[in-house]
This record gives structure tokens, sequence and C-alpha cells, in this order.
């Protein structure tokens, strides 16, 4: 090797460069043995997206060579900006399907070819606003998408996407938009369904279920979609009613900017937004699953970043929008993929099947694709979620049930944002009424405790320590108070110190501040010192602020509980635990 290519100063740009382009840091250090297996990895990625990406666009509504584009475009500019060695970018069912709500108020009266051009500004919008979120290091938004909001959203998805397979799958024109429509409508018209392809759709999941149980590796969807198209040829399908995908003529990705409106931008904003939260999100949670299995750290913003590429490279070659695809990716970890070079190589095979051998399915028929996409997203519902959430936080499942109910009656924008809201109501609602405690000594000097759950905890006479389990703002400012009186007022012996312990408050706000101040004012018209014990930094920063600080005292801030606790010990012995000089003993305490 070159001297200067191991010089200190090479070594630092290369490393700020595979910062930005993760596909080339670990490019420079792939073996021959890891070679193979990413090979073999990508023949079978590949392989799997090519029935996909037809199917998939299928959703979106736009001809099916944009899904295997799409698919190469993603997977290409991942592996080259993307921090996940395992992810694997590209149409996916929910994307699809939350694309094809998007569009659908605008598609009315509009060609094919406007269409296809609102998918692909779509994936530049989500593209940019991916990309400001990995400028602004906004890798925490995703966290307000819970666990319970996914699992719904998952859910809820899948159902979208079963019910705008229907028609397909009993042969009937498809003319409602929404989940309850698309439904109604098959009913109705089930006697009108065309039984041969009622028959081959119920077939053909069949087959895809036992091979799925039978032979998990196997590639089941591109085995039924090579026997269906090479049957549908030789028997003629097509001519006996079984709709089929038609000519498609083999031609390279068309590279540009689709044509912009600023009414189109303004309209496609919101879906926009949701689908790079959404995909971002559900990215990482992915990606997460395979870094920790194989123990590497995975970088969130730079995530943000990967999405932006893949989106981006998609819109530029009049694709749609894509994420990270759960199945492709676990297929990946099976058969041994290592590195983003599987992206890179499961593109090539793509790209040569979208070029040299789309002619050979035209006489694909339809329902086949129907099919593929009804059982995909079968195995995308996560019902045993919704009840593991149940058994450990019921409010959680709850919450995940209302997220599928709002996805599926009201849309997947509005089903999540609803979803959000109800969390951060629930997340306020908790921290309002937070968990709180009594603490008492536990014998032997085992420390202070929950008098509640340690029955051998006893608290010490004039002395209340209670902990407040929440930082302390607005909505639990007055329920802190109320419960410092009320445990003042009811105490067995008069109170002298009330001490809060503040080891999970660690924060305060304004409104806080003021009926703390508020408390203490009260406390000591009824000679009750009020004291604050283990505060953290944060609080202690605001007390300090506020004034709280400086009117308690410092002899009441105590850094441990104990220390609380020796000191109001040390003072009832003196005979000075007592009520401020010149005040009155408390009404409760004068008899």
């Amino acid at each position: 090797m070159h001297p200067r290519l191991r010089s200190p100063s090479s070594a630092r740009r290369w490393r700020a460069v595979a910062r930005v382009v993760p596909g080339l840091g670990l490019a420079r250090g792939a073996s021959r043995q890891g070679f193979v297996a990413d090979l073999l990895s990508a023949l079978t990625v590949g392989a799997m997206l090519i029935p996909q990406g037809l199917a998939y666009a299928q959703i979106v509504g736009v001809r099916p060579a944009a899904g295997l584009y799409a698919g190469i475009a993603g997977m290409l500019a991942y592996a080259l900006f993307g921090p996940s060695r395992h992810l694997i970018l590209g149409p996916e069912a929910g994307a699809a399907i939350l694309t094809a709500s998007a569009l659908a108020p605008l598609a009315a009266g509009v060609d094919p070819a406007r269409y296809a051009s609102l998918a692909a500004l779509l994936a530049l919008m989500v593209g940019v606003l991916s990309l400001l979120g990995g400028l602004f290091k906004a890798g925490a938004l995703a966290d307000f998408l819970s666990r319970p909001i996914l699992v719904g959203y998952v859910n809820g998805a899948a159902l979208i996407i079963i019910g705008s397979q229907l028609a397909k799958l009993f042969g009937l024109e498809r003319k409602a938009g929404d989940f309850a429509g698309q439904v109604y409508e098959v009913g109705a018209n089930v006697q009108r369904a065309h039984v041969p392809t009622v028959l081959l759709g119920v077939g053909i999941i069949g087959v895809l279920v036992l091979l799925r149980g039978l032979l998990p590796r196997a590639p089941g969807p591109l085995i039924l979609v090579v026997l269906t198209t090479v049957a549908g040829e030789l028997l003629q399908w097509a001519q006996g009613g079984i709709q089929v995908v038609g000519a498609l003529s083999p031609a390279p990705p068309a590279f540009g900017v689709p044509s912009v409106r600023f009414g189109d931008v303004r309209a496609l904003l919101p879906a926009a937004f949701s689908l790079a939260l959404v995909n971002y999100a559900s990215s990482v949670l992915t990606g997460r699953i395979y870094a920790d299995r194989f123990r590497y750290r995975l970088d969130t913003n730079q995530e943000f970043l990967g999405q932006a590429a893949a989106n981006l490279a998609t819109g530029l070659t009049q694709g749609f929008p894509v994420t990270g695809s759960d199945s492709r990716t676990a297929v990946n970890a099976a058969m041994g993929g290592r590195t983003q070079w599987v992206g890179v190589m499961a593109s090539v095979v793509v790209l040569v099947f979208a070029l040299f051998f789309t002619p050979l399915l035209r006489n694909l028929p339809l329902v086949t694709l129907a099919s593929i996409v009804i059982v995909a997203a079968v195995y995308l519902m996560d019902v045993g979620s919704i009840v593991a959430l149940w058994r450990v936080r019921p409010v959680e499942a709850v919450l995940a049930v209302a997220t599928m109910l709002g996805v599926v009656v009201l849309g997947i924008l509005q089903g999540i944002l609803i979803a959000v809201v109800l969390a951060l109501g629930d997340l306020i609602r908790r921290a309002a009424r937070p968990h709180d405690a009594v603490l008492g000594e536990r014998p032997g000097g085992a420390g202070f405790h929950d008098i509640e759950r340690y029955e051998d905890a006893e608290t010490i006479p004039g002395l209340v320590i209670y902990r407040f389990d929440a930082p302390l703002f607005f909505a639990n400012a007055r329920h802190l108070r109320e419960q410092a009186r009320a445990l003042v007022a009811d105490a067995r012996t008069p109170v002298r110190w009330f001490v809060l312990d503040a080891s999970a408050a660690f924060d305060l706000d304004v409104t806080a501040a003021e009926g703390l101040e508020k408390l203490r004012r009260e406390f000591e018209e009824e000679g009750v010192v009020l004291g604050i014990a283990e505060a953290r930094a944060p609080l202690r920063r605001m007390l300090r602020r506020t004034g709280l600080a400086q009117r308690m005292g410092k002899e009441n801030l105590h850094p441990t509980v104990e220390q609380a606790v020796r000191s109001f010990l040390s003072l009832r012995a003196e005979g000075a635990a007592h009520r401020p000089e010149g005040v009155p003993p408390a009404p409760h305490a004068m008899h």
C-alpha cells in the first residue's frame, strides 16, 4: 500500500467519508468469504423483490416496472448511505398503501403519466423531509411512535392492503377507495365473481402458505410468478377471462424531476411527513433488531440520511416512496448477508431482469400478484403483540387497537395522528397522577422504602418522607400539593418535617414551582418545615432560578433521604425540630 494511504490524515479523511457514506467504509474491509455470502443473499433478495415490486406497484397504481426500478434505486442508494448492514430498502406493502391513500384524492380524472409523476413527487418530498431530519438530528421524533402505535399501524395497514386486493381476487372491477367500501363492494357483487379467477387465487394462496411452512427459505412468490406465467401462456388464460398484466416493454428507468405544481406539494405534504416519520420509525425498529443480533451500532440519525438517499433516488427514477422491508431483511440475515454489498448486487439482479426479461410477464395473471400481496399482508399482521401488550399493560393494547381502527376507518395518516395524540394524552395522564409513596425505615439499616410494599418499614414520628415518581409540572402540581397536605393532616402524630424525595422528579416548571412555594408557606403557617432530598442537577438548577432554594434555605435541601433523616433526628435530639420561631402550632396538634 502506498505510504500516503496509511497516513493519519488520509485515515481521518476516509473515516469522515465513511461516516456520511457508510457503505464505502464496509466495502473497504470486505473479504472473499463475506462476498460469497453477500452474493447468495443478493440473489435471493433480488428474486423476492421482483414479484413483490410488481405487486406493490399495483397497490400504488403505477406501471409494474416502476416497482422494479423503485427497488433498484432504493436498495442501491441505501446500500451506500444507510447505517444498517442488513436492512433492505424498497417497495413495501405499508408504504405502498399509504402512497395510494395519499394519491387517491388527486387521482380523479388524471392520466397514468400524471399519476406516476405525483407518485415520484411524493417520493422526492419524503426524501427531502428525511434529509432535513438527518441534518437536524431529528432521530428522537420516531420515539413518538411507540410500540403500541406501530403494532396498531401494522395491523391496520395489513387490513387495508387485503381490502385493496379483494376485487382482483374475485375478478371484479374495483371502484371503492376505502376499506369498508371495498369489502362491501365485493360482498354485494360476489355473485358476479369470476369463478376461475377465484379458484386460481385460492390455490395460489394455499401454495404460498404451504411453502412458507414447509420450505421457508424457498422464494415462494417468485416460484408462483414463474408457474402461473407459464401456465397463462400455455393455457391462454386471458382468453378465458382471467385478467393478465399485458404487454411490458423492457426499458431503462426514466431519469428526471417530475413536474411540480405548488398545489400538488401542498396537498401531498401531510402524507409525505407521515411517510417519512413512519418509514423511519419502522426501519429503525427493524434495523435495531439485527444490529443487536450481530453486535454493531445503528446510527439513528444516519438512518434518516439513508432513507433520504433511497427516496430521492427513487423519485428521480420515476418510482414511488420506499422503506425498509421486514421480509427481505429477514431473508438477507438468514442467508448470511453481512454488508451493504447485498443491496448493491441485488440491485444488479433486478436491473438485469427489468431490462431483458419483463416481456415474459405479459401472461402473468393479476390474481397472482393480488394473492402474493394478500399472503404478505396476512403474515404482516401481528395480533400476538396486541395480546402480549394486554397482558403487560392493557391500556397500551387499547391504544394499539385504537390505532388499528383509526387507520382502517379514517385512513393511515389520520389514524396515526390520532394515536399519537392518544399516546401523549396517556403520558400526561400518568404523569399527572404518578405513582407515589410514603417511605419508612426498614430494620437493620436496609434503607427507606414504600410502607405499602414493605410491612416492616416504619415511619419516624414527626417526619413524613414522601416520594413523587414524576417530573414536577403543571399537570401534577395541584395533585402533589393536595397529597402533601393530606399526609400531614392524617398523620398519627404531629408532623414537624415534610421531606419530598425528588429522586424521580428530574424537572420543575413554573406552575409546579409556584405550587411548591404555596405549599411551603402553608406548611410554615402550620409549623411544618418543607424539605427536599435527592434533587438531581436539573431540579436544583430550577429551584435556584425560581428562588425556591433561597426561600427554603440550604439547610432544607438534602443530598439524600438518609441525610435528611439524620438532620431531623439530630435537631429533634437538641429540641430544635419544631415549628419555625414565632409560628403557632398546627391546629391538629393543639390538643
